[in-house]
């Protein structure tokens, strides 16, 4: 074995191979690390054919420029001339990923009933929801016996540390039947309730007097740390708000100023990044995510700030059916995938029947006011937006193991937003949408860190997508889904910013956003105008695209960062797999 090298060996030439590059000034140090961690897999390939694998380079899956095993083992990050990086999306999830969904033990039971159950349902949740608060953050759980269940009424879960659990989807499970009575206030479709909410009165409660500014320059996206005028009224566990300045002068540099954006003309925003400090150094402050869009100077800078966190927590929906009950003999031939707000003759189309009644439920679950929420093992059939909808404000959501089928609307605008997570952090694994438009998707600047992973859509009638107002910093990863990150003539804009598709598959368009970028990496399909191509500006830049048509190394980007990050246990309590 004296033709290989030791550990040791290799650090050794890894030190002197960095002295005599940077001596000679050929390259930068990305260019340079990058140099050698491909020598090193050179290496590591040579030891592989000396013990006779059949190994063939064909075989070998790419690695990308950006974000790719070191020399150690663990990812590398190649910053741009800004120090923007791929961020790590790993803290998506319940309880901050990589944690187990618990088993909570039922404090009560409910039996089905002819007629109306919403009514005992209810009774029970109120019940447990004024039983203490144990240590570990549950009252208990509510469970609903195999059967059907006919709802009336919408349920409400308002209180902390509740589980609402049936016994199965399936046709022998526990199916709860959304049965709408009474036409709602003003016949709006979206100011009914879900037939489960999930949420508090309260939210994040700002506090003002506690805002101390950032005073770095410049703070790259992917970053964790900054410095601020003074950290002596913050330790570390406080719960604080990073808020991003976006002033005129922005809007500007990104173009949002144009008449061409129409009633949705933008005006200055700001970005709210929820954190907690996890190492205070003096004024530096370390916090437990990234940021997802960088703070900048020229555009306001930014600052952080406390808050009182009156959000419920601690809440779990599972093993569940639901159907919404909707009028057969409502059907149309025409629908429209772009998203506006009427059926002009000029975006409509004429197709087969479908049934198109819009007077029943809008959501299967709404998620509001709420952190630390997991719904699994869930079917959702016949509604006519969302299986789960997870408001701006919610974060450390999972959803797992779910299934929309045969959605029933009007197939256009502002419909069949199957998987909608307008919140932070949320993860959304192994679920599937049929039928929906925007299976996968987002809105508003506030959603961000957000994972989708291993995730299909089937039969789907436009794209999964960041869909509204520089959604920033998602990740979508090994999903099966036509998928955009682009700029939205019409009312949208640049809908999203510092979005990553890794090894997904499916036609996609990526466009670089001003001040940012969109990724793509290992994607098998078309880089193309897909959906509503109507609503394209193709005068906007082309997004990073590496590797098309064929998958990269790691396969998946969040279970890699979640396993440096927390280790082996972590993947393992997220897949449910034992990798």
């Amino acid at each position: 074995m004296t033709n290989l090298f030791t550990s040791k060996q290799l650090q050794i030439r890894h030190a002197s191979f960095l002295k005599s590059e940077k001596a000679l000034g050929l390259y930068n140090k990305s260019q340079i690390q990058f140099y050698w961690d491909f020598n090193v897999r050179l290496i590591l390939l040579s030891f592989l054919f000396f013990y006779g694998f059949q190994l063939h380079a064909q075989d070998l899956p790419p690695a990308t420029s950006l974000v790719y095993p070191g020399v150690n083992g663990k990812l590398t990050y190649i910053a741009d001339s800004l120090g923007n990086t791929i961020p790590d999306f790993s803290n998506a999830g319940y309880e901050g990923g990589g944690k187990p969904i618990p088993y909570v033990a039922a404090k009560e039971t409910v039996w089905p009933v002819l007629g109306d159950n919403s009514e005992n349902i209810q009774k029970a949740i109120d019940k447990v929801s004024a039983m203490p608060l144990l240590p570990d953050g549950f009252r208990g759980a509510i469970l609903l016996k195999m059967g059907h269940y006919q709802l009336d009424k919408p349920i409400y879960i308002r209180a902390s540390g509740i589980v609402l659990r049936g016994e199965g989807k399936s046709d022998i499970g526990t199916i709860l039947f959304g049965k709408i009575t009474v036409q709602p206030e003003g016949g709006q479709r979206f100011r009914r309730p879900a037939l489960i909410n999930i949420g508090g009165n309260d939210g994040m409660l700002i506090q003002e007097e506690s805002k101390q500014m950032i005073t770095n320059v410049y703070v790259p996206v992917g970053s964790n740390s900054f410095e601020v005028v003074s950290a002596k009224t913050f330790k570390v566990g406080d719960s604080i708000v990073v808020r991003r300045y976006g002033n005129e002068d922005w809007i500007k540099e990104i173009g949002m100023d144009s008449v061409k954006v129409g009633r949705n003309s933008w005006r200055p925003f700001n970005i709210l990044f929820d954190r907690v400090i996890t190492e205070i150094k003096g004024n530096t402050i370390k916090v437990d995510a990234p940021i997802f869009t960088a703070i900048d100077k020229r555009w306001g800078g930014g600052e952080i700030l406390k808050y009182n966190d009156q959000r419920i927590h601690h809440v779990g929906v599972e093993n569940l059916r639901g159907i919404s009950e909707f009028d057969p003999s409502v059907r149309t031939t025409t629908y429209g995938n772009m998203d506006r707000d009427k059926l002009d003759a000029a975006f409509k189309y004429v197709g087969d029947e479908y049934f198109s009644d819009e007077n029943h439920y809008s959501n299967f679950i709404n998620i509001s006011n709420a952190k630390n929420v997991w719904v699994r093992n869930m079917d959702a059939l016949h509604f006519a937006n969302s299986v789960v909808q997870s408001n701006a404000g919610t974060k450390w959501i999972t959803i797992q193991d779910c299934e929309s089928k045969e959605p029933v609307s009007i197939r256009m605008g502002a419909r069949r937003f199957t998987y909608q997570m307008n919140g932070q952090m949320c993860l959304v694994q192994r679920c599937t949408s049929q039928k929906g438009r925007h299976s996968f998707v987002l809105q508003g600047s506030e959603a961000s860190g957000n994972v989708f992973l291993n995730c299909t859509a089937v039969n789907p009638y436009s794209t999964s997508e960041p869909h509204n107002k520089w959604v920033n910093g998602v990740l979508y990863d090994n999903v099966k889904a036509p998928l955009t990150a682009r700029y939205w003539d019409y009312i949208i804009g640049w809908a999203g910013a510092n979005i990553v598709f890794w090894n997904c598959e499916g036609d996609f368009l990526v466009q670089k956003p001003p001040t940012a970028q969109n990724y793509s990496f290992g994607h098998i399909g078309i880089n193309a105008v897909i959906f509503n191509a109507g609503l394209q500006d193709l005068t906007k830049p082309n997004g990073h695209v590496e590797s098309m048509d064929k998958h990269v190394f790691p396969k998946s980007l969040y279970l890699t960062q979640l396993k440096e990050r927390l280790g082996v246990e972590a993947v393992q309590n997220t897949t449910g797999l034992g990798n």
